[in-house]
């Protein structure tokens, strides 16, 4: 029976690496091949030894022992951009007439976000975790079977699903958020009905996050240890006892195991780093945000200073009374009519020695220096002396009144 082998962003099958069983480990490197227990009581059939082998990496995974002569299936998945989940694996062992199977299944990781900066993408994957919302195991189970494991079974139809509560302890991943489930269910193959029992451990747990944005929980669940027993309709009790060893039979390489840890290590120490990275990125583009916003700040301040300079009315009222009586301004200063003419092209005027007029007209500053040659440093501000480490003599021009 062909598996359907799931090239799909979920996460490696733990409970077959680290617990299955009382299978014994032996240190292994490179190509090595685990050690694997005897089978219980006569080889009836003869057994064999099985290898998933991972061709990206040059080494078994695990080795499982099962009957001489069946097919082995597998494939193993590296994806370094998901430093959650890099790793995918799925497998299964079939025999010749194809009336006998176990598979396993990759994990199902999923993650959900609620709080102050809970964004979901429902159905989407980010760092090979599905984003779904949390479900109780049974309910995961069957939509984990029909719509991503199995959904092209033809007229598959599940006839029950259950809590087992020791398969927590058989799988070696006892604990208070874990739940073990299983489903039955019956379909058929190539003219026969076949039917198969799914088993899973449903597992969960959630952390809280403080940040910027405000504190946000984030809840990690999923499915784990997924396995499948399949057999002609009405024949898989007689082969429980057999598909079960084998299930018990999975001995990881801990060569493999160690590369495993190691990839991950280092990818999770780049997340790390980018969002170190990232919020360095952020302050400076806030910094230079509010540098920004201070500047503009200032030049609307002189914009509307100068604004209101040229709407003064008092300039214009002298300029009226000016033109009425004949008059001007006192002796050294300024006419109505000069100051309306600089309110107009939006000037002051100094009083310059170094001009034949003994003024000069400039643009709205709070400071203007002369070096008496015809040139002319502007400046809002009040701490520049031109003076400081120069050979020419700088004077302050003083506005006329």
């Amino acid at each position: 029976m062909k598996t359907r082998l799931l090239i799909y962003g979920l996460t490696l099958w733990a409970s077959l690496l680290c617990a299955c069983g009382q299978a014994q480990e032996t240190s292994t490197s490179g190509a090595a091949s685990p050690a694997l227990p005897e089978a219980a009581g006569s080889a009836n059939p003869p057994m064999d030894i099985y290898y998933v082998m991972d061709e990206q990496a040059q080494m078994p995974v695990y080795a499982i022992r099962g009957p001489a002569g069946w097919t082995l299936e597998s494939d193993v998945q590296w994806n370094l951009n998901n430093n959650v989940v890099p790793v995918t694996l799925a497998a299964a062992l079939t025999d010749p007439q194809e009336t006998l199977s176990l598979q396993f299944f990759p994990d199902l990781t999923c993650y959900w976000l609620t709080g102050d900066a809970a964004l979901n993408n429902p159905g989407q994957m980010n760092m090979g975790m599905l984003n779904v919302a949390p479900m109780e195991p049974k309910a995961a189970l069957v939509d984990a079977v029909t719509q991503i494991f199995q959904p092209g079974l033809p007229d598959l139809r599940i006839t029950g699903v259950r809590e087992v509560p020791g398969l927590p302890a058989a799988l070696g991943q006892a604990g208070p958020n874990v739940t073990g489930v299983g489903l039955r269910a019956v379909f058929s193959y190539a003219g026969k009905r076949m039917e198969e029992e799914i088993y899973a451990l449903h597992m969960i747990s959630s952390a809280t996050l403080r940040g910027e944005a405000g504190v946000t929980t984030q809840t990690t669940w999923g499915l784990t240890g997924i396995h499948g027993l399949i057999a002609l309709q009405g024949q898989l009790d007689a082969h429980r006892s057999m598909l079960t060893y084998m299930v018990r039979s999975g001995t990881p390489n801990p060569a493999w195991v160690a590369l495993h840890l190691k990839v991950k290590q280092q990818l999770d120490a780049q997340f790390q780093q980018n969002l170190v990275d990232n919020r360095r990125a952020r302050e400076a583009i806030m910094a230079q945000s509010r540098a920004l916003a201070a500047e503009n700040e200032a030049f609307r301040a002189n914009i509307m200073r100068r604004h209101r300079a040229a709407m003064d009315t008092t300039a214009h009222e002298s300029f009226i009374a000016g033109i009425h009586s004949g008059g001007s301004s006192s002796s050294g200063g300024m006419s109505a009519h000069d100051k309306s003419i600089d309110a107009i092209h939006d000037r002051e005027t100094f009083h310059d020695a170094s001009t034949v007029t003994g003024t000069s007209q400039h643009g709205y500053a709070d400071h203007h220096w002369s070096d008496g040659w015809g040139n002319v440093i502007h400046t809002d501000n009040p701490n520049v002396d031109p003076n400081i480490g120069s050979t020419v003599q700088w004077e302050e021009l003083q506005r006329v009144k």
